[in-house]
């Protein structure tokens, strides 16, 4: 039996040993948060300059040496002194209209592919399903339903233009497409209420829709982050995929996060005391992570935010002089027209036009952050149960087909590696060495067997093939 003194010995001992666990406990979380402070501050001012700094001024000492070695050749009496000035003027005019183009023209341009035949099929609160038949006298082949949801500067890239879109190359293959948009910006429609559980569900019901009407299973396709959507739809409704899928196809998606080292470089140096003050902060006000925020981080984290400046812009424009003759659209070349589009897509106005909800962003973050474990846990919860891709392991037999861009700075293709291990010979891996993150969008041309810089193999034929198509062809 214990006696009175050596009770009242450790009783001290105790109440001491509990503080001090309880200093411990508030002081060292403290200093790991103050060295990642430190580290977030280095890697925002390393790629600030390398971003910003140094390209303004590698930029005036261009210009500067342009207008130099202009008036040397002038000089020289390799043009005439009219035509220098003009040509100087010309630049001029060029960039200080160069942004004011894009806001206009770029706009009007961005997002207006629209197809024969389109109709839609189904709307909810946030989304729009839209179905877009074959181009007739083409074969019939499996249709492909684009699973949509929130990625920054919005779902519009998919229709880029009528000659540069996602989904021309398939129907024009005789794959009719099922697309979920969103069903307009934050200023046509509030959609920050949307959750993730809300999303799978909303692809639940789309996909019910749209394989009712195609009377046939279907592709599920995810692009960039549409892909790391799709998977928590595959994880969370395994039975239900089975039952209307007959392959499942990624484009550049980063599947396992922490391997996109570019881009999740951020978000794993953000002190998460800071992550999780700013997402509740967020969610209490407007319900998105606005679209500034988001391009901010992925502009440094690629190191380009000077381009998004009114100065980048100027520079952009003074080097395309041509452009200070565009009036109308007429004027425009199809190069124009493309560099247009692809303007205003990444610009501060069309990426405000289109924030993240807060729930998806807090999936994405810890998507990019811990990723998913070998065993296939997603780091996210579904009604209140922990995702995982165990069930799609189990319970589901389509192939799932992963497409990369072999010159994508933003998602390696090894992201996808996690893949491989977890589905084995289910999944095939393609690399594309021609293509980057928005070449299946952007380059209508290399989906032709001709081109020089041709996909190799053909996305469409890797899926004809996959899902046992016997009209799959060498392209």
């Amino acid at each position: 039996m214990e006696s009175t003194g050596s009770a009242s010995i450790r009783a001290p001992r105790t109440v001491v040993a509990n503080a001090v666990d309880k200093g411990i406990s508030l002081w060292y979380p403290g200093v790991h948060g103050t060295i990642d402070t430190f580290r977030t501050a280095t890697y925002t001012s390393e790629h600030f300059l390398d971003g910003t700094v140094f390209p303004a001024v590698q930029a005036v000492v261009g210009l500067q040496e342009q207008l130099a070695k202009g008036f040397v050749g002038t000089l020289r009496g390799d043009s005439t002194w009219k035509q220098y000035g003009k040509d100087t003027w010309d630049r001029f005019r060029a960039g200080a209209r160069f942004r004011r183009l894009v806001n206009t023209m770029g706009k009007e341009l961005f997002g207006s592919a629209r197809f024969a035949g389109e109709t839609v099929l189904a709307e909810n609160d946030y989304f729009t399903l839209t179905y877009i038949p074959a181009k007739e006298g083409t074969a019939a082949h499996i249709p492909l339903f684009h699973v949509g949801g929130t990625i920054p500067y919005g779902d519009r890239l998919f229709r880029l233009l009528p000659e540069a879109n996602f989904y021309g190359r398939f129907i024009e293959r005789g794959m009719p497409v099922y697309t979920m948009e969103l069903r307009g910006d934050r200023y046509q429609n509030n959609y920050s209420s949307l959750t993730l559980a809300g999303l799978v569900d909303s692809i639940e019901r789309m996909s019910a829709v749209a394989y009712r009407h195609a009377g046939r299973k279907m592709v599920l396709e995810g692009y960039c982050g549409h892909g790391l959507q799709a998977l928590a739809y595959l994880a969370a409704k395994p039975e239900d995929a089975e039952e209307k899928l007959c392959a499942v196809a990624f484009f550049v998606s980063p599947i396992h996060g922490p391997d996109c080292a570019t881009i999740a470089d951020f978000p794993q140096r953000v002190p998460a005391s800071w992550a999780k003050m700013q997402t509740a902060w967020l969610q209490r006000t407007s319900g998105y992570v606005p679209g500034d925020s988001m391009r901010i981080s992925l502009d440094l984290a690629l190191k380009k935010n000077f381009v998004k400046t009114p100065m980048g812009q100027f520079f952009d424009g003074w080097n395309q002089a041509e452009l200070a003759h565009v009036r109308r659209m007429e004027d425009l070349s199809a190069g124009q027209r493309k560099m247009l589009a692809g303007a205003y897509w990444i610009s501060a106005d069309n990426g405000n036009r289109f924030p993240i909800p807060v729930d998806l962003s807090r999936y994405a973050t810890a998507m990019f952050v811990e990723g998913i474990s070998k065993q296939g846990d997603i780091p996210f919860r579904y009604q209140d149960k922990p995702l995982s891709l165990s069930g799609f392991l189990s319970r589901t037999s389509m192939p799932v087909i992963g497409f990369y861009g072999g010159t994508d700075p933003m998602i390696p293709d090894r992201t996808a590696f996690i893949l491989m291990d977890l589905l084995k010979e289910r999944y095939q891996h393609v690399v594309h060495p021609n293509a980057g993150h928005i070449s299946y969008v952007f380059s209508a041309s290399q989906w032709e067997k001709g081109h020089k810089r041709a996909f190799r193999p053909n996305p469409i034929d890797v899926l004809l093939t996959a899902t046992g198509s016997s009209e799959a062809e060498n392209r």
